[in-house]
């Protein structure tokens, strides 16, 4: 019987090379031109945006995250028949 039938454990283990390839996107997106409006009249300022970005990209700890995932009891559960 194949152990896509059973629920079992998950372990988060995200390859040192995706999280590169995130960052890269990231770092090269290419930005809109600025908004006509000063105020949030046109959705998010893409100040906000970009500083979100760059946190991600460049101060993000995401082997911290990946651990505090893996300290929960993860598993996976059988797909619909």
């Amino acid at each position: 019987m194949s152990d896509d039938n059973h629920v079992r454990p998950f372990r988060l283990d995200t390859p040192e090379e995706g999280i590169a390839e995130l960052r890269r996107r990231v770092e090269a997106t290419r930005w809109p031109t600025r908004e006509l409006v000063t105020d949030r009249r046109q959705d998010v300022q893409p100040a906000t945006v970009q500083e979100l970005a760059r946190y991600w990209a460049m101060e993000y700890d995401w082997r911290a995250f990946e651990a505090e995932l893996n300290a929960l009891p993860l598993i996976i559960t059988p797909g619909p028949s």
